[in-house]
């Protein structure tokens, strides 16, 4: 067991500087004033203590790529996220999704779940048909645990300029896996306007 002794929490809102005994994976107490005589103590003085963050837009397997195979960014670190306070993520395809595939995202966010993190992803990517693993929109979120959804460029100048018959094809197909799945799936549109120059 661990102890942190005199650590501000958040909890989401402020708890004040707390004492916090953790067991296994789980947070068993929050206190003014804990003893345990067989934890191991942390001092939490002028520290804070706050839920993990959820960032939802992680390019997990790597990004960039834009300016040729040189500027291929590396794939995300476990640690790195976890150096951030980062305990939830969710991994998409940027623009490359002919060098980077379905099947690295599904595998980065398994591998992510293996080390303690909590991972979700979106298949598809920048293009149109979108990218998938399984062949098929709805079967990817329906039969793959961490996909919750698809992903879409609209206005974006790397887009697929889809019209709109296809964007609400691929809405409904969402929509309908996420029911059929028990999910709450989710249809992310990247959307970037020009900017005048």
């Amino acid at each position: 067991m661990i102890l942190i002794k005199n650590i501000e929490v958040y909890a989401p809102k402020s708890l004040g500087v707390k004492d916090v005994l953790i067991g296994g994976k789980e947070i068993l107490q929050i206190d003014d004033n804990i003893d345990c005589n067989n934890a191991e103590i942390i001092d939490g003085k002028n520290k804070i203590l706050t839920p993990g963050f959820i960032d939802n837009h992680v390019h997990v397997t790597g990004g960039g790529g834009e300016a040729g195979f040189f500027s291929k960014a590396p794939e995300v670190k476990c640690s790195n996220l976890i150096k951030g306070g980062i305990t939830t993520v969710c991994g998409l395809l940027g623009t490359d999704g002919a060098t980077r595939n379905i099947e690295n995202l599904v595998s980065k966010l398994y591998g992510l779940r293996e080390l303690g993190i909590s991972a979700y992803g979106y298949t598809g990517s920048y293009r149109y048909p979108s990218n998938t693993l399984t062949g098929d929109i709805q079967k990817d979120i329906i039969f793959l645990d961490p996909i919750i959804g698809l992903k879409i460029a609209l206005s974006d100048h790397r887009s697929s300029n889809i019209s709109n018959h296809e964007l609400a094809r691929i809405a409904a197909d969402t929509r309908v896996a996420g029911m059929i799945g028990k999910k709450r799936a989710l249809l992310l549109c990247i959307w970037e306007m020009e900017k005048e120059l």
